[in-house]
């Protein structure tokens, strides 16, 4: 038997559970967080509810101990502690209708919302975030912490998913020694604090089933707060009863404070915040204000003293750093010589696009052992290096280029957006243009938005921007103007080819159905790659006051419609409505034309066609032939 009292509490309880005070840890939190949940299970299941507060403190000792310590691309092999002496963890914000809010514990939050989905781009600390909350929570005993990473439900057969059985078997994992009936019991008295990370890593085809398993767990277990991050995308849209805040970027502050934290205090790591706090955080903001981001910046500085100014060149500069630090020139990450010593750069490098590639458009974002050494031997025999040990190679990806870091027993990319730069680099450098051109038809009309594969599109579309251009979006925008160009109203016609339907989310924000089967997908995705790689949005933004008011329009109609939440599953509800003139069904149409923002896209996809046709036909004159 375990003794279960109350304890007075401590200081520092997981600094000290990461390091070698574990128990004490574990016992505390058992006290102050679990009394109701033990007390409780005594009385069901006898004995067997002390047994359940020793399985709760072996829990919360293990994990504890695992998700303090980290590495990252800066830190190299070392592991670095996020809470506790010398961590390297700094605050984010995250905001809400405008109003910033303290992630420095999980209260502010959950006066938000005890149901919150998180939502950043990749390397915006949202991981980080989650590990600290669950360090935090832990600490003060107000909750018992469960920390799930969701990239688990991806292991789970179509159409059986189980966010309770994947809990308990992360419990397990951390040896606690618990019956599921126990647990299944103590969720129904609302001690637990749920922190889902990673909705994004879940494989495409059980994304939305994941997402509809996370609302059906909440609202059965609805005293417990629950927590989801994500990178933006559609799916995360069917957490309805979720409220979405948003991760803020880094401000210079913190930037030169996480930069201070990371690295060895030396003269050259003093030049760096020096020049971050003056210049490189203004001049290259889009980096400096993400922390992944600002761990590569602090690398490229070290090699090269300076910053390119685009993503794609970011990436591959802060990979040859990373390549180029074995050689003991560079700082920043673990040297080690290379196991594969035959391999050129280029050779190494190739390799490695290659199983970028297949895995990025296979949606394999992590491996086990015997998957990716499988894989890298199907890319080692691709590229032609028949020599080389993909034991070796793999070792030289982890220990030397750090581009693969191993977890337990799986390993996965150390961030995500290598795996999508190296998969452009591969369709830049090997595929011919029909190869691109059939790639980019097929992956845009094969059931996902754009928005799934946006990172390696406008990589892609920085490292060849005219090749791209003419494979990817020619061919598309030519058909899809040629379409629209004899309809009486081609701006309403081109919204209800893309849209299936539209409605209005809780926070009074309009939401839009995609139509996922036929033209319509092809054509929102084809329209949505051009917003982002040929324009950057640059001209198609519509002014504050206009969309109020055409917002004020919609939302009459649905206000005299009678239409609620998420309740038009079509457009045809609206054609078959009888409520409404055709001039009043016109005016609704064309409105969320303008939200849309349809009119300035199609204008400037005509005045881009135009330049492209412009810019050929002066290709043929004489005068450039003569200066040739």
């Amino acid at each position: 038997m375990y003794d279960v009292s109350p304890a007075p509490p401590e200081p520092g309880l997981i600094s000290l559970a990461a390091q070698s005070g574990a128990q004490k840890a574990g016992e505390n939190i058992i006290s102050r967080a679990l009394d109701a949940v033990i007390d409780s299970t005594k009385r069901k299941f006898g004995e067997a509810g002390v047994h359940l507060g020793t399985a709760f403190r072996r829990y919360l000792e293990n994990a504890s101990k695992r998700y303090n310590l980290i590495r990252t691309l800066a830190t190299g092999p070392t592991p670095r502690s996020i809470i506790g002496q010398d961590n390297i963890y700094v605050s984010i914000g995250l905001q809400y209708q405008g109003k910033e809010y303290d992630t420095s514990t999980i209260d502010p939050l959950l006066r938000i919302s005890r149901r919150l989905l998180i939502l950043g781009t990749g390397g915006a600390g949202k991981s980080m975030l989650m590990r600290y909350l669950f360090l935090n929570t832990a600490n003060r005993g107000e909750y018992v912490p469960i920390l799930l990473e969701l990239r688990r439900v991806s292991n789970q057969t179509q159409g059986q998913i189980s966010i309770l059985d994947l809990i308990y078997a992360c419990m397990l994992e951390y040896d606690a020694q618990l019956q599921r009936e126990q647990l299944e019991y103590s969720l129904r008295l609302g001690k637990y604090l749920f922190l889902f990370d990673g909705l994004d890593e879940v494989r495409e085809t059980l994304a939305g089933e994941a997402a509809e398993a996370l609302q059906a767990f909440s609202a059965k277990y609805p005293k417990n707060p629950c927590v989801i991050t994500s990178r933006p995308k559609e799916n995360a849209s069917l957490l309805e009863t979720f409220t979405i805040v948003e991760s803020m970027p880094l401000k210079k502050e913190q930037a030169v404070l996480l930069a201070s934290k990371i690295w060895e205090e030396d003269e050259k790591t003093k030049e760096f915040c020096r020049q971050l706090d003056e210049l490189l955080y203004d001049k290259h903001r889009d980096f400096a204000e993400n922390p992944l981001l600002l761990s590569m910046m602090f690398l490229t500085f070290m090699r090269n003293s300076s910053i390119p100014d685009h993503l794609a060149d970011f990436y591959q500069k802060s990979y040859d750093a990373l390549y180029s630090a074995h050689d003991g020139h560079d700082k920043g990450c673990y040297r080690r010589d290379f196991c594969c010593k035959a391999l050129d750069e280029g050779t190494f490098k190739l390799i490695f696009s290659h199983f970028c590639f297949h895995s990025y458009f296979r949606e394999i974002y992590e491996f086990s052992e015997s998957e990716i050494l499988s894989l890298l031997q199907r890319s080692i025999a691709k590229i032609g290096a028949a020599d080389t040990s993909p034991a070796g190679y793999l070792t030289d990806l982890r220990n030397v280029v750090c581009m693969i870091v191993r977890d337990g027993d799986i390993y996965r990319f150390s961030h995500r957006s290598f795996q999508a730069y190296f998969a452009a680099c591969y369709t830049s450098q090997v595929l011919s243009d029909e190869q691109q051109t059939k790639l980019f038809h097929s992956y845009l009309s094969d059931g996902r938005t754009f928005f799934e594969r946006q990172d390696y599109y406008t990589l892609l579309s920085q490292i060849e921007p005219e090749r791209f251009s003419a494979n990817a979006l020619e061919a598309g925008l030519r058909e899809l103007m040629e379409r629209i160009a004899g309809m009486d109203d081609p701006d309403v016609f081109l919204l209800k080819t893309m849209y299936q339907a539209v409605s209005f989310r809780e926070n009074n924000q309009l939401s839009y159905t995609i139509t996922f089967h036929g033209e319509g997908l092809y054509y929102f995705n084809i329209v949505q790659l051009y917003t982002s790689c040929a324009t950057a949005g640059k001209g198609l933004h519509l002014p504050s006051e206009e969309y109020h008011r055409q917002h004020a329009i919609v939302k009459e109609f649905f206000q005299r419609q009678g239409v609620t939440l998420s309740s038009l599953d079509s457009f045809s509800q609206i054609d078959d409505s009888t409520c409404f003139t055709d001039e009043e069904r016109h005016a609704l149409y064309s409105a969320l034309a303008v939200i849309d923002r349809i009119p300035e896209t199609c204008a400037s996809i005509r005045n881009w066609l135009s330049e492209l046709d412009a810019k050929r036909a002066s290709l043929k004159l004489p005068d450039f032939i003569d200066d040739l």
